[in-house]
């Protein structure tokens, strides 16, 4: 017996995030319709029972021996003999992954560590932020004002659609999501700080630069740096305009330099300081991007023990944080 009410979903999520076709192709695997079969609800001997698809996207049912007709929903209640929250539950916990077959599902549907393949959908069931969200954020000086202006959300659930079958991921207990519309299309990056297995799943393609939308027509400087996360730590805290490309190694196209500047009037490039690793990745990427389009390459100094800006904010403060970023900047 599932027990009731214990996942929390409404009917309408499992319409919105797995839809009702994949539950009955999951269940009966039906792989068509509309379709006539035996009745799975009673002795059948001749097909006499029949699934239709709506112009919404809803499955419905009838039954041509007893007349009865009804939603998917009504059906899976009577197939399962269960009642509506134990349903619910019991078609959240069939298609919830642990941890360990995530895993396994996530290496066959990431090209590498941190981008989904185009055949692979990632959604997502929000949360309301709860205090410990916001003192994790304000470690990094950045508070619920711009959390909402740079469109990061908590979430409790991750669904990872592939080949028609939707896979539900509960997120751990610090869990967001980047979001980000670019040519009428909405992706998901997905940010778990403290997972060990999914830190980062991310449908954005290489073309989509973080808070591109937020960026004003024009100003005297703007900042790419490494991650969402550093941009509103450092918009938050300079007063000044900051973006990011999906990774450090990307070269994004010329015309999109140029569009940049001619808006802003001088350009830094703050990548990461990876001074405790052999290779310096992050002065290197940075260097590659500065002399490929001539903008100004800063980057924190070593003699801090912080690689990027938001760690220069949690482990100094924002009075340190803001010398360091302004004796760079000038």
């Amino acid at each position: 017996m599932v027990n009731s009410g214990f996942t929390g979903y409404k009917w309408t999520d499992l319409q919105e995030m797995i839809g009702e076709f994949n539950i009955l192709q999951f269940y009966l695997g039906i792989k068509n319709l509309p379709c006539s079969l035996n009745s799975p609800l009673r002795k059948d001997e001749n097909p006499s029972f029949g699934f239709m698809m709506q112009s919404d996207g809803r499955v419905t049912y009838k039954d041509f021996k007893t007349q009865e007709s009804g939603s998917l929903l009504n059906f899976l209640m009577q197939y399962f003999q269960l009642d509506y929250h134990q349903t619910i539950d019991k078609i959240v916990n069939d298609f919830t992954l642990t941890e360990d077959k995530a895993s396994k599902i996530l290496k066959s549907t990431y090209r590498n560590k941190k981008y989904v393949s185009k055949k692979t959908i990632l959604k997502v069931k929000l949360r309301e932020f709860q205090d410990y969200d916001y003192d994790y954020w304000n470690l990094y000086g950045i508070n619920q004002k711009w959390l909402k202006f740079g469109k990061i959300k908590a979430i409790s659930h991750i669904f990872i659609i592939k080949e028609e079958r939707t896979y539900i991921l509960a997120a751990e207990k610090f869990a967001y999501v980047y979001i980000e519309n670019k040519d009428n299309i909405t992706t998901y990056k997905i940010y778990q700080p403290y997972s060990k297995k999914n830190k980062w799943l991310n449908s954005h393609n290489e073309s989509v630069w973080d808070l591109w939308e937020q960026l004003p027509k024009t100003g005297d400087r703007l900042i790419i740096t490494s991650s969402r996360k550093d941009a509103l730590c450092l918009w938050a805290n300079l007063g000044i305009p900051s973006t990011s490309l999906q990774a450090e190694s990307y070269l994004p196209k010329y015309k999109v330099i140029e569009e940049l500047k001619s808006r802003f009037k001088k350009i830094y490039v703050l990548y990461d300081n990876d001074f405790n690793k052999i290779d310096n990745w992050g002065r290197n990427f940075g260097k590659r991007l500065s002399s490929e389009y001539g903008l100004t390459q800063i980057e924190i100094p070593e003699q801090y023990l912080s690689k990027d800006p938001s760690d220069l904010f949690k482990n100094h403060k924002k009075t340190i944080f803001l010398i360091v970023l302004n004796n760079l900047l000038n």
